[in-house]
C-alpha cells in the first residue's frame, strides 16, 4: 500500500478538498483508504455524512485497534476512517509509530492499494504519526502570502524531522 500524506501548517488551504478529490480519482482504478486526522472532521462532510460516527481514527489510535472504524464512502473502492470532533489530542500517548502499526494490523496495508491521510494544520503527535506512516508528501497551498508562510513553516519542520523519522520518504510537491 502506498501512503500519501496531505499536510500544511496553514489551515484553509485545501488539504481536505485535495485529499477527497485525489482519493476519488485514484479509487477509479485502485482500492483507497482515506484517513481524517483533523479533529475538525470535515472529510466526512465531503462525502455527505453529517452524523457522528461511533469510532474514528483518534479513538483507534488511543485503543490501538481499527475495529469498527473503517466506513464506506458511498464510492466504489473508497473507504474512510473519520475523525472525532471531540477528541483531545493531548489524550494520545507520545508514540510516533502508532498509526503505522494500525495500518499493518489485520493486513489493512494489503486490503488497499493507496492510503491518503488528511491532517490538521498543526505540528503535534498526529503529524509525526502521519509522517512515519506515509511514503509520499503533498502540500496544498493557496496562492497568497500566508499560504506561502504555512508551506515554508511546514517544510522546515518536515526536513528537520522527516530524516529522523522516515528515510525513504518522497516529496511529491506543493
Amino acid at each position: 500500500m502506498k501512503t500519501i500524506l496531505i499536510a500544511n501548517r496553514k489551515g484553509g488551504v485545501g488539504k481536505t478538498t485535495t485529499a477527497i478529490n485525489l482519493s476519488c480519482v485514484i479509487a477509479k482504478e485502485y482500492r483507497v483508504l482515506l484517513i481524517d486526522l483533523d479533529t475538525q472532521s470535515h472529510l466526512q462532510y465531503g462525502f455527505g455524512f453529517k452524523k457522528r460516527f461511533a469510532k474514528g481514527i483518534h479513538q483507534s489510535l488511543k485503543e490501538k485497534s481499527l475495529d469498527g472504524a473503517i466506513c464506506h464512502s458511498g464510492f466504489e473502492n473508497l473507504d474512510f476512517i473519520p475523525a472525532d470532533i471531540n477528541f483531545d489530542v493531548s489524550a494520545l500517548p507520545n508514540k510516533k509509530s502508532r498509526l503505522l502499526k494500525l495500518l499493518k494490523e489485520d493486513d489493512i496495508d494489503k486490503k488497499y492499494d493507496f492510503c491518503i491521510i488528511d491532517t490538521p494544520p498543526t505540528s503535534d503527535i498526529l503529524i509525526f504519526n502521519a509522517l512515519i506512516a506515509s511514503d509520499y508528501l503533498l502540500v496544498p497551498m493557496q496562492t497568497e502570502y500566508l499560504g506561502l508562510v504555512g508551506v515554508l513553516q511546514f517544510l522546515k519542520m518536515f526536513y528537520e524531522n522527516a530524516s529522523k523519522l522516515r528515510t525513504n520518504f518522497k516529496f511529491l510537491g506543493v
